[in-house]
């Protein structure tokens, strides 16, 4: 419960006050992170670029990114291997371990006014939460790489012709 009250009040900043004009990650902005898809490479380089090096929210956001590009990639690398969703979103989940408890435990460290927002259990929570929100976006993923296979390719359309 005291998960959702934070949540629902979005009261965990980062230490400290963040600067003015800069966004305050906030544990409901992570929830709502959490159910986004990944940030591009230029997109997620601009999130960053004027943030400090020792921002536990700062690493947070880019260890989720690093776990939601982790899980696409590794569906892509093992769609040859026609396994089926189940199988290939446990063995992402799998694979991306360590970088969602790298996404956790920069949650863990996030602090307000000194003390410890996000606690073991609380972290918890939110990569279980995490994982839900993510597995049926992977499955109808894999489902769309399996059809793609199964699909013959869309036939060349003819050039129209060059008047002169």
């Amino acid at each position: 419960m005291r998960f959702l009250g934070l949540l629902l009040l979005g009261m965990a900043t980062v230490a400290g006050a963040a600067p003015e004009g800069r966004q305050q990650r906030t544990v409901a902005l992570f929830s709502e992170l959490q159910d986004a898809p990944p940030f591009s490479a230029d997109d997620m380089a601009a999130r960053q670029k004027d943030g400090d090096a020792k921002d536990e929210g700062q690493a947070a956001d880019l260890a989720l990114n690093n776990w939601k590009n982790c899980m696409i990639e590794s569906l892509a690398r093992w769609a040859p291997l026609r396994l089926g969703p189940g199988t290939m979103i446990d063995g992402a989940f799998g694979r991306c371990a360590d970088t969602e408890r790298d996404y956790r435990g920069h949650l863990m460290k996030i602090t307000q006014d000194g003390r410890q927002v996000v606690d073991v259990s609380m972290a918890r929570s939110m990569t279980k939460m995490l994982e839900d929100a993510w597995r049926p976006r992977l499955t109808a993923m894999a489902l769309d790489q399996e059809m793609a296979r199964l699909l013959p390719p869309a036939p060349a359309q003819p050039a129209p012709p060059v008047k002169p």
